[in-house]
């Protein structure tokens, strides 16, 4: 059965493996061990955390194949976006000159460095292995972090937002890169990502120009792929869309991809959930397919079942559904339509 969990400290191995297939591109998830140990530390170190407001904590879901054990995906969340380390995008704008001498007016858009996003959650880390990319399994890896925060509340700001991977050629070249960033940190694109995720992000701050930067100053190469997600990342993108998460015109720094953003409780996934308490075994569920997950904080984990409803959003879930998250009769779970 396809389930995804909490992260635990024997998962580095599979980590390190699903790092390496997501290599170049995912900042988050660098293929590097040191790197990835400490983030199952944090994560573990955060869900035994008592939590009244946001603060930096970070999470990190696994998706699991529970016949074979094999880490296939994950799916991670930043509580609180400025704590340890600052959080830098582009916005773009824009600016007009007018001349009366030459009766001229120029509308040009600008690039202006931003902390905007600081004190927003973010949803990172979403990777799934090719071969499980069928069966709904993108769904539930993606909208399972919706679900954790809207059960665990108190854990998560207003806001949250997306960081997408933008436009890159086959050989890991990113144009937007090569007309910015090469310029100021002599690193290619891939370096300097991998370098971002090991050693944080103040280096932006020490070397990038804090002066808006003129897009139309940019090779056209680089202004074309302005706010375009890599082309493997535009059924992501959709799928943020449709949980309501829109994109105001912040960019990635390093490759300009999309920054998309909402307010929690507004996710399509959040509105939609309804929490019921298990009261039996379903013998014949119906054809109906959901999301579903139960659990405290540390042994939150969900999957995809069918299920059956009754009276005051009481449910009852077949019993290989009680198997693989863990659940017993009078436990609540939250759920909703796949």
């Amino acid at each position: 059965m396809i389930i995804v969990r909490q992260i635990r400290e024997d998962d580095i191995d599979g980590l390190l493996r699903l790092a390496e297939a997501a290599y170049p591109g995912m900042t988050t998830l660098p293929p590097d061990l040191a790197t990835l140990s400490k983030k199952i530390t944090v994560a573990i170190a955060s869900l035994s955390k008592v939590v009244t407001a946001p603060g930096r904590e970070k999470y990190l879901l696994v998706m699991e194949d529970t016949d074979t054990g094999l880490l296939v995906g994950t799916a991670g969340i930043i509580a609180q976006l400025g704590e340890d380390d600052q959080f830098y995008s582009y916005k773009i704008n824009k600016v007009t000159h007018s001349s009366k001498v030459l009766d001229k007016k120029v509308s040009v858009e600008t690039l202006n460095l931003s902390n905007h996003f600081e004190g927003f959650a973010e949803v990172a880390t979403l990777f799934l292995d090719e071969p499980y990319r069928r069966n709904g399994n993108g769904k539930l890896l993606a909208r399972s972090r919706y679900l954790f925060m809207a059960e665990f509340r108190e854990r998560f700001p207003a806001q949250v937002m997306a960081d997408l991977r933008g436009y890159f050629d086959k050989q890991g070249r990113s144009p937007f890169w090569e007309a910015i960033g090469k310029n100021f940190f002599d690193m290619d694109f891939s370096a300097a990502d991998l370098f971002g995720a090991v050693n944080g992000n103040q280096f932006i701050a020490d070397l990038m120009p804090t002066q808006p930067i003129y897009v139309n100053l940019l090779s056209e190469e680089a202004q074309q792929v302005i706010g375009r997600p890599n082309d493997q990342g535009k059924a992501a993108l959709a799928m943020l869309e449709k949980e309501g998460f829109q994109w105001r015109g912040q960019i990635d720094i390093f490759d300009g991809a999309p920054s998309v953003d909402t307010f929690i409780d507004q996710l399509a996934t959040v509105t939609s959930s309804a929490v019921g308490t298990i009261v039996g075994e379903a013998v014949n569920c119906d054809g109906k397919q959901y999301i579903v997950s139960g659990g405290d904080v540390t042994s939150f984990a969900a999957c995809i079942s069918c299920l059956d409803l009754g009276n005051d959003k009481n449910v009852s879930l077949p019993p290989e559904t009680l198997n693989a998250l863990n659940l017993s009769i009078n436990d609540a779970v939250r759920y909703t339509e796949l």
